[in-house]
């Protein structure tokens, strides 16, 4: 469980990184998803307004029932442990969303219980996920608890996979477009954030 839920924090920030620098509202499937990250950043209060169901809806599109399901018949029923793996893992990346939206509140808004689960380090916390949302939002992406944030922003993973994406297509990222000197110091092979 506990390697399924930090597999969780590490593919929800490869899911936040690709969606708030690629694509737009327009782009096919993902658009909603992108729209919403992207827009985040100029409004990131507006999480905090979104009912549950609101919140995580869009995140139930590629980690929902026929995800899970589709799982479950690949690993057969004589692997309960893939399922319950990867139930362990969908799951918490539909709620990353809600975590997400809760280090947007205050204490006082949290219930005891979520304060809790953000104090713990089980759920991002506010401290941690506000280092995000500084211009040009290049690090910190992880969303279910951030234990991931520190290793892959202090080794360029991101950067990394900037640099991969631009080799290949050409497509600047939008944290690029953002900031020209982060371009220019990851197209010379400085991908490390400090």
């Amino acid at each position: 469980m506990s390697s399924s839920w930090l597999l969780a924090d590490l593919g929800s920030g490869v899911l936040h990184w690709s969606v708030d620098n690629y694509g737009n509202g327009r782009t096919p499937i993902m658009g909603g998803i992108i729209g919403a990250f992207q827009g985040h950043h100029s409004a990131p209060w507006t999480i905090t307004d979104r009912q549950f169901c609101n919140n995580v809806y869009k995140l139930c599109v590629p980690f929902g029932i026929p995800t899970i399901a589709l799982i479950n018949a690949l690993a057969g029923g004589a692997h309960p442990t893939v399922t319950l793996f990867f139930t362990v893992f969908c799951t918490m990346e539909i709620l990353s969303q809600e975590f997400h939206k809760w280090s947007h509140m205050t204490k006082g808004e949290c219930s005891p219980y979520m304060n809790w689960l953000q104090n713990s380090g089980l759920t991002i916390n506010r401290k941690l996920h506000a280092l995000h949302h500084t211009v040009p939002y290049d690090g910190k992406y992880c969303i279910v608890s951030g234990v991931c944030n520190e290793q892959l922003d202090k080794s360029g993973f991101f950067r990394r996979l900037e640099h991969i994406v631009y080799k290949c297509n050409g497509v600047e990222s939008n944290a690029w477009k953002l900031d020209p000197e982060l371009k220019n110091r990851t197209l010379r092979g400085e991908y490390k954030i400090e």
